[in-house]
């Protein structure tokens, strides 16, 4: 799914942790004590109900890893700023809340969130990829990355960088197209990134973890 285009719906502070000031929002509000829950949790979820709403809380609390009190507080909240519909069939996050999460991913760098099935790149049971915009260095070498992954419950990750036109694995710019030619050519195809694009791939055992290993390792760049 493509997040360039939507209008600016959530009022979000353009200095700091994004997703830790709707966190705050949240703890400031009346609905009672905030349920733990880390930024990195609250954009997974967010994206989940996203890619699979309508979708039941016992389905979302497992895949996302977090016990039934801690997602039904995340769904009273989203549901309470109308950023999500709770119905019989489970929730699925209302225009609003589809337009907020955009923004979000916007400010995140983040363009696109893609399945990867059957990767010549990688093998796992689930792979994620997230299209990163102009957020590489020189000098990345993915290990924070990987290891932000690891412990967002993925079995890792691996860093992507477009450097001219050529897709690349830093540190030492091993090219995509000779190590996995058909991973290549659907990157290019389903991401059309461009010079100083990032790609990083999550994997795992399931999807849940896979998505969560990708974004986290995104999140890790917020603060280089």
């Amino acid at each position: 799914m493509d997040y360039n285009s939507s209008e600016q719906i959530l009022t979000l502070s353009k200095s700091g942790n994004i997703l830790e000031d709707i966190l705050e929002k949240w703890r400031r509000g009346s609905t009672g004590p905030l349920p733990q829950l880390t930024p990195l949790e609250l954009l997974n979820a967010l994206v989940l109900v996203e890619r699979e709403g309508p979708v039941g809380r016992r389905a979302l609390s497992e895949t996302l890893q977090l016990n039934d009190g801690v997602v039904r507080g995340l769904l009273e909240r989203l549901a309470a700023s109308k950023m999500a519909l709770v119905t019989v069939k489970g929730v699925q996050l209302s225009k609003m809340g589809k337009e907020s999460l955009r923004k979000l991913l916007r400010q995140l760098s983040i363009k696109k969130i893609i399945s990867i099935d059957q990767s010549d790149l990688v093998s796992a049971n689930s792979v994620m990829g997230v299209h990163a915009t102009k957020l590489y260095r020189p000098g990345m070498t993915g290990i924070v990355q990987r290891d932000e992954a690891i412990k967002a419950g993925a079995e890792g990750s691996i860093t992507v960088a477009v450097i001219g036109k050529k897709l690349v694995i830093p540190p030492d710019n091993k090219r995509i197209e000779d190590l996995a030619p058909k991973e290549n050519a659907r990157l290019r195809s389903e991401l059309e990134p461009t010079d100083k694009d990032l790609i990083i791939i999550g994997f795992g055992k399931d999807p849940g973890r896979a998505l969560a290993g990708a974004l986290a390792a995104v999140l890790s760049l917020q603060k280089a």
